[in-house]
């Protein structure tokens, strides 16, 4: 198991959920986050919708959540997050850095570049456990602020 500078040893795990199109990508991310220590993957999500059903019914503490997907994107989840009651911490996980660079400056706690590495991944889980709520909470809103913006901006 790896183990950050800020283990959470004697704390819970962090619950996380993953959130892709494509079986594959959420494969690996599942196989590489099983050795991180204290995280514990909760569920996976193939679109937006499953994934907004999935955070309010599961109630992860980090979303790895992919931009482009059919139907509903990230950027639509992260619209819709406002209306939930649960806000995790999320971090972007796409092949599309042009909009992984922009959910990054608005406020994501991190963004990951397809294929994703263990370390950059495992770089990306500490600094989630290191997010209080309200912390959470300032970077979704801020990320809405991104997706509310026409395309382009």
């Amino acid at each position: 198991m790896l183990q950050g500078p800020d283990s959470r040893a004697t704390s819970m795990p962090l619950k996380t959920l993953i959130v892709d199109d494509e079986p594959i990508a959420r494969k690996v991310l599942r196989e590489e986050l099983e050795l991180i220590e204290n995280v514990k993957v909760i569920g996976e999500a193939a679109d937006g919708a499953e994934a907004l059903e999935k955070i309010g019914s599961e109630q992860p503490d980090l979303v790895l959540l992919d931009l482009q997907m059919p139907a509903m994107g990230g950027l639509d989840v992260v619209r819709q997050l406002k209306h939930g009651k649960h806000l995790p911490v999320i971090v972007i996980v796409t092949a599309y850095d042009q909009y992984a660079l922009q959910a990054f400056e608005a406020g994501a706690i991190d963004y990951l570049l397809k294929p994703v590495g263990q370390e950059r991944l495992s770089q990306a889980v500490e600094r989630a456990k290191r997010v209080t709520g309200r912390q959470a909470t300032e970077r979704i809103l801020q990320l809405q602020e991104i997706a509310d913006r026409p395309a382009g901006l």
